[in-house]
């Protein structure tokens, strides 16, 4: 069966924030072009043949944004956000995530979006924030590779070096490889359906157990209001029983 990379021309879509690219004096734009170059060699295609879209370059003064992303969506046959807090708070880039999930469903593959984790984003370690939010669920699927370490190095140092060409052969694998069979396509549907089934019964689980906490503590709260009540009921007549004893005493002492 034929693959991906038979395509005369191959597009790939690199998804970052432009804030972050120029917080880091373009360190990310250096990336892409890193990258670019590895997976040209490994697939060994010409500069025409192959590149890796950036609307940095792609999208001229003036063009409208939404309608060039989607060409090059339509046209990109994987995909590789760099994850950021300020890339998954982004309307821009979950719109170009979301979009090109669209794509690989049409594709009918799962496994072309290759999530790059650039800064801590601590939504991807809260299991509830994760799973309430679709960009964040998808990155945590993908099996991200985390990069943080090298976020602070040069591009060009050999230990990036080494980590782009370990993820441009995972691309490259995944796109030489041929078009999954009927049967295997179901299987995975299935398997996505199981683990949305999973992530909803584990927010219900959740749910039922925050609620089951918050009514323990209100409980706990009434018990300790009632013995607090108690205890001030109490103490107010052992003050009034002393208070009796105290004038009959002294009406005692008074009339002897």
């Amino acid at each position: 069966m034929p693959s991906l990379a038979d395509h005369q021309e191959l597009v790939g879509f690199f998804s970052y924030s432009r804030d972050d690219d120029e917080d880091s004096q373009g360190a990310l734009s250096a990336l892409r072009d890193r990258i670019q170059r590895e997976l040209r060699g490994q697939l060994g295609r010409s500069p025409r043949e192959f590149r890796l879209w950036q609307d940095k370059q792609a999208i001229g003064a003036g063009r409208l944004w939404q309608a060039e992303i989607e060409t090059a969506i339509e046209q990109a046959v994987f995909f590789i956000p760099i994850i950021t807090p300020t890339a998954v708070r982004s309307e821009f880039c979950r719109f170009e995530f979301e979009a090109f999930r669209a794509r690989e469903q049409r594709l009918r593959r799962n496994d072309l979006i290759f999530p790059i984790l650039y800064i801590r984003v601590p939504g991807l370690e809260d299991s509830v924030r994760r799973d309430a939010d679709p960009v964040l669920k998808m990155i945590a699927q993908r099996q991200y590779v985390d990069w943080r370490a090298f976020r602070h190095r040069d591009v060009h140092s050999p230990a990036i070096g080494e980590a782009i060409e370990h993820l441009c052969t995972t691309i490259v694998e995944a796109l030489t490889g041929p078009q999954r069979s009927e049967a295997e396509l179901e299987r995975l549907r299935r398997q996505e359906e199981y683990e949305r089934a999973e992530a909803a019964r584990r927010r219900q689980q959740e749910e039922e157990e925050r609620r089951e906490a918050e009514a323990e503590r209100l409980r706990q709260e009434k018990e300790e209001r009632a013995r607090a009540e108690a205890e001030r009921v109490w103490q107010e007549k052992e003050e009034r029983d002393q208070a009796a004893a105290e004038r009959v005493r002294h009406d005692t002492d008074s009339n002897r």
